[in-house]
């Protein structure tokens, strides 16, 4: 009788493994292939024309998501002109043969100077405003501003700034200028 209960128990096993594994072919997961994400507004970068920035803004308000968006834009913006106008400075005063230190500050502060002139003058280049399925509101922005302008103001406050006109040269800027926004084309 022992032999008899020991002899269902292992068949009741061997057949409950059967069972739950001739349950079909099971589904796989799925895998997920990678994705690409249009950005709205994210061509609209830095070339040797045009300093650009872009900015997102998302909030129940539509006008809320604009402010922010601009925000965004506006500080990108103005990051890339002044990295640009710091390195125009200081290959622009390594190459007038002067001692950078001398030099160096009053040109950055110029250049913040333009900067928040510059964000003053600054055009939309692309927007473009989304509604989520929660409700909210996304903008994406793309503000500019013309590399002659940055330069034209940049230009006119070197030519009046008593340290800088000493070894202000317009042409000799201009040409280190123009370099330094090509190498953002490529």
């Amino acid at each position: 009788m022992h032999k008899l209960n020991l002899l269902f128990l292992v068949f009741s096993l061997l057949a409950g493994i059967s069972f739950t594994s001739c349950g079909g072919a099971k589904p796989v997961a799925k895998v997920e292939q990678e994705k690409e994400v249009i950005v709205p507004c994210d061509d609209q970068v830095s070339d040797k024309n045009f300093f650009r920035g872009q900015g997102i803004g998302q909030s129940k308000d539509l006008n809320t998501a604009r402010e922010k968006a601009r925000m965004n834009a506006n500080q990108a913006l103005a990051t890339g002109i002044s990295v640009v106008t710091k390195r125009v400075s200081e290959r622009y005063v390594n190459d007038a043969g002067q001692s950078p230190a001398d030099y160096a500050e009053t040109f950055e502060t110029l250049s913040r100077e333009v900067v928040q002139q510059e964000l003053s003058n600054v055009r939309v280049s692309c927007s473009k405003t989304m509604k989520t399925a929660d409700g909210m509101y996304k903008v994406y922005m793309a503000v500019e501003a013309a590399k002659t302008e940055v330069f034209d103001a940049i230009d006119r406050k070197a030519q009046v700034n008593r340290k800088v006109e000493t070894i202000y040269e317009r042409e000799k800027f201009r040409k280190i200028f123009d370099s330094e926004m090509d190498k953002i084309s490529k």
